[in-house]
């Protein structure tokens, strides 16, 4: 058992058990704090027993999970660029990315973003009048689009397919991932 400070011992008392209690910043009866895990002091002797198969896992467990919300991020922004600019878009259904060779390297490209519609037709989105407001927003946009190249490292001539209404990212074309 693990005294800590201000604990008492009664004897003859039943005691019921309590959460684990850990050193400030680490681990919490509620989550884990960000910034303890990012300090290789703190963390690194915490899983120096751990196979390199662990340590992988827990690595693929939050980059899967940091995927997860990047693509959520995505299709909550192109949700919202078809509903509201474009004016003839609400029946927009599927967004298509085209992949565009920059050097030696290939990646989904904000210049080749098309809208496919109910009614089977294809246009190039058509970005709005640049403000304030959207100037953020694609910026975000196409560091979203970088960080989905390097994630799933597609091949030229490759589509990325997102389906606005059930959320599903699909990859079609030469070589589909």
């Amino acid at each position: 058992m693990n005294l800590y400070p201000n604990d008492a011992i009664t004897v003859g008392a039943t005691r019921t058990p309590t959460p684990a209690r850990y050193a400030p910043g680490g681990i919490t009866s509620t989550r884990l704090d960000p910034e303890f895990l990012a300090d290789e002091g703190r963390v690194l002797p915490l899983v120096s027993d751990w196979t390199r198969e662990e340590l992988y896992g827990a690595a693929a467990l939050f980059s899967r999970e940091a995927g997860r919300r990047d693509e959520a991020e995505l299709l909550a922004l192109l949700r919202e660029w078809n509903a509201t600019w474009g004016g003839d878009d609400p029946d927009a259904v599927k967004a298509e990315f085209v992949t565009d060779p920059n050097g030696d390297i290939v990646r989904w490209s904000e210049d080749s973003y098309y809208v496919h519609h109910a009614d089977g037709s294809v246009h190039e989105f058509e970005f709005p009048e640049e403000d304030d407001g959207f100037a953020e927003q694609d910026a975000r946009f196409t560091e979203l689009l970088a960080t989905r190249s390097s994630a799933d490292l597609p091949v030229h001539g490759a589509h990325l397919f997102v389906d606005l209404r059930t959320g599903e990212f699909t990859v079609e074309g030469p070589h589909a991932l």
